[in-house]
């Protein structure tokens, strides 16, 4: 089904184009060609149960979307980029990739990006839903901005596969929309799961968790942390985010445990509680003792009580 279908020219159709490429695509700002006479875009959306894609040509200079226009959006896209002629230069992240015919590259809608066009050009702009393609990814996000050459096995086989879609979606019932969109899916996951990302991801964890865990019972800064560990603030922050923890609570539930593995230890008998709390890095008890009933269910003086506890005799006879 074509939802929205506009050819503009010249000088009178530059708004016109602007206008419908935000419809369609996001708040993207175009830049024009030096003579606004000459201009030309054309942009069609179509769509399949479960996807849409965006046929796109035009001599415009770039396509640019920020930061704050992100924000404003609703919804969240990936959307994979095809070249059917002409040639793209995508930028996402810091990331650039040179797309030239027959090549694939995917933007995600969340973030500032840039498309500028070297000559007059056209692609296909599939729009796929972020988690419909992030929970098929080991890493949880895929490559941006990365091209993925036509000539190449895989990148071909996306090429061809999304150029084919374009040219016979009229053709597709609901059930065979659906079963382009898994295949497309499919196809992707080899070519932008992000695994080297992710290893890298997980090496820098367990270098963050063990200089935690070597320091507990020092003051443990997030600069500090992250300047030891070869990492960016935000991405120590990261680090957590993608485990659903914060770098506070992972800490202070650290702590919490080694505390309660001191409070049981016949060793630690002559330390008092609080003296275990300092030791461990916690600033006073008030704060320890709600930290340890909140992951215990007891006040530590109950916690290590039980534990020393006499143990009852086995019953006679068994």
């Amino acid at each position: 089904m074509q939802a929205l279908h506009s050819l503009s020219q010249g000088r009178a159709g530059y708004e016109q184009w602007q206008h419908d490429v935000r419809a369609i695509c996001g708040r993207f700002e175009s830049r024009a060609p030096e003579s606004l006479d000459d201009f030309y875009g054309r942009i069609a959306l179509n769509r399949l149960p479960g996807l849409e894609f965006a046929d796109v040509a035009t001599n415009a200079q770039s396509l640019a979307k920020s930061g704050h226009d992100t924000r404003a959006e609703d919804g969240c896209y990936y959307f994979l980029i095809y070249q059917q002629g002409g040639a793209s230069v995508l930028a996402q992240k810091g990331q650039q990739a040179l797309l030239r015919t027959g090549d694939c590259a995917l933007i995600d809608s969340r973030y500032a990006s840039e498309f500028n066009y070297l000559a007059s050009m056209r692609h296909l702009s599939v729009h796929l839903p972020c988690e419909a393609l992030e929970r098929r990814l080991q890493g949880r996000r895929p490559r941006l901005a990365q091209a993925w050459s036509g000539s190449g096995a895989m990148g071909g086989i996306v090429g061809r596969f999304v150029s084919e879609i374009a040219a016979r979606h009229a053709l597709f019932g609901e059930r065979d929309g659906r079963a382009m969109v898994e295949a497309l899916l499919a196809l992707l996951v080899p070519l932008a799961d992000d695994v080297e990302t992710l290893g890298g991801r997980a090496r820098n964890f367990a270098r963050v968790q063990a200089y935690i865990e070597a320091r507990l019972g020092e003051e443990l800064e997030p600069e500090a942390i992250a300047r030891a560990c070869a990492v960016s603030v935000r991405s120590l922050y990261r680090l957590f985010e993608e485990r659903e923890l914060t770098l506070g609570l992972h800490i202070r539930q650290l702590r919490v445990a080694r505390c309660a593995e001191a409070l049981r230890a016949p060793s630690h008998r002559h330390e008092s509680v609080t003296q275990i709390a300092l030791k461990w890095g916690f600033k006073d008890s008030a704060h320890f003792s709600r930290a340890f009933k909140e992951r215990y269910g007891v006040a530590p003086r109950e916690w290590r009580a039980a534990a020393h506890l006499p143990k009852p005799l086995a019953a006679a006879g068994k």
